[in-house]
């Protein structure tokens, strides 16, 4: 935090000044003077706080606090005078003042300003940061992740700020000045995400607009998780790799050729494409790996069995780019997936074998059943379930589609949403927290999928069942 102290007595301002220095030890404290030489000081230094002394030459506390209300309404500004004055106190609270002290500072009364403007410029960054989040969310980034250190850093688009991902102890250990500190995120168990004020221009890692935080945290994420996903394999780590549009190009031909060997059960050709398509996908970027791991399994699950035109709605798509998420590793993912294939274009030859209509499958089809609906659906998916009634995915994907006429993902989904609209009309949770708590980190995602179900956005639902009190900032 950065605090001025103004007052044409030089003994006035160094009091203040070492009791604030002894109080906040890792705030910056500036003597900046009187009359015009103290406006210019801080139209340079743009504080958070002043401390602001009303009878003064040149220029008086309340002409002073005029023209900083006028060009830099954020800053707080708290009138010291030596005159109990009711007047002067009046006028400098109308004119947009915090407060009013009389001298001498009392170190109590100087503590509590400076703490409630703190708490104040805290309130004002979560909730600023809360509104980006909705609009532009990180999956699985949520406030409560977020502890803010100096955020006096956020307000000051002046500095450059540095966003590294990390272990929290050595983070914490390697920046140990508080006041360099915006704010540490945590990502996951051992992972955390540290944003710390620097020197230098940092354009790929950094930013000075708060806009363009949420940006460039996703793109470190982004590389972490690369970095991370990699590490198992012998090829180069990628950033920018040789060839991208071909090897993407070659990917999304062998794509088709799994999807058509999958479709008439040769296994031996099905093999042959499956590592030729793994070997292409390993020259791409971690973002495209998972965009086509992910579309090749939605299309097998909407396809596997037919000979039409295979299409891919949204909701499976989703869910099959959040099911290759879950795989840390390149080296895991393939093997879940050469694991689901194979196996599933097995247990479907074994299926047709058997003919359309399975007796035996309707007691572990109705524990299936039972199981979706007796359990969390922010816990239930696909693997869980077909594991559960001892069953192969490809299975049990297969009889949702014969027994209730849509896919496994699509039941899902509107079991999902109708747990949501037991949560709206049920509870004070907002939008956000209730797409969390069934699984969705994506809150546009969440609304949109709500409001194709229903017909209406979660907070017109609310009120269509004449909810109005609760406020849906998300939406």
């Amino acid at each position: 935090m950065k605090i001025c102290v103004v007052d044409d007595e030089s003994e006035v301002r160094v009091s203040i000044i070492q009791k604030l220095t002894a109080l906040f030890p890792h705030d910056k404290v500036f003597n900046t003077e009187f009359g015009y030489e103290a406006l210019k000081r801080i139209e340079l230094i743009q504080p958070d706080l002043v401390f602001l002394d009303i009878r003064m030459p040149e220029l008086d506390g309340l002409q002073i606090l005029q023209r900083l209300r006028e060009k830099y309404p954020a800053i707080s500004v708290v009138i010291i005078s030596g005159y109990d004055d009711f007047e002067y106190a009046r006028r400098s609270l109308t004119l947009g003042a915090t407060g009013f002290l009389l001298k001498p500072a009392d170190r109590g009364e100087l503590s509590d300003i400076v703490l409630k403007v703190k708490g104040k410029m805290e309130q004002a960054f979560m909730k600023e940061l809360s509104q980006l989040l909705s609009v532009s969310p990180i999956p699985h980034v949520s406030l409560e992740q977020v502890q803010p250190f100096n955020v006096s850093l956020w307000f000051d688009e002046r500095e450059w700020k540095h966003i590294e991902l990390g272990d929290r102890s050595v983070l914490l250990d390697h920046y140990n000045s508080p006041q360099d500190i915006l704010l540490t995120v945590t990502l996951d168990s051992d992972l955390v995400g540290i944003v710390v004020r620097v020197d230098w221009e940092q354009t790929k890692s950094g930013f000075r607009e708060r806009k363009l935080f949420l940006p460039v945290l996703h793109s470190q994420i982004r590389n972490m998780k690369e970095l991370r996903f990699f590490q198992t394999n012998d090829s180069p780590l990628s950033g920018i790799r040789a060839n991208q549009k071909e090897w993407a190009k070659q990917a999304a031909k062998h794509s088709q050729q799994i999807v058509h060997q999958a479709l008439t059960g040769e296994i031996s050709e099905l093999e042959v494409a499956l590592d030729a398509w793994f070997e292409c996908l390993t020259n791409v970027t971690y973002d495209n790996l998972q965009k086509e791991c992910a579309h090749l399994m939605a299309v097998l699950d909407e396809g596997l069995g037919r000979n039409d035109v295979i299409l891919v709605d949204e909701d499976t798509l989703y869910y099959w780019r959040e099911w290759v998420g879950r795989y840390h590793t390149w080296n895991d993912l393939k093997d879940r997936v050469r694991h689901m294939l194979l196996n599933g274009v097995k247990a479907l030859k074994n299926l047709e074998r058997q003919g359309r209509d399975i007796p035996q499958a309707s007691d572990w089809f109705k524990q299936a059943l039972q199981i979706i609906e007796s359990s969390s659906v922010m816990n239930i998916n696909l693997e869980v379930v077909s594991e559960a009634v001892n069953v192969h995915p490809v299975t049990l994907s297969r009889m949702f589609k014969q027994q209730m006429g849509i896919t496994f993902v699509r039941f899902l989904t509107r079991r999902k949403m109708q747990q949501a609209s037991a949560l709206l009309l049920n509870t004070s949770k907002k939008v956000n927290e209730i797409s969390e708590d069934i699984g969705y980190a994506d809150y546009a995602y969440f609304r949109s999928l709500f409001k194709k179900e229903f017909g209406y956005s979660p907070s017109e639902f609310r009120k269509k069942n004449g909810i109005l009190t609760i406020p849906d900032e998300s939406e």
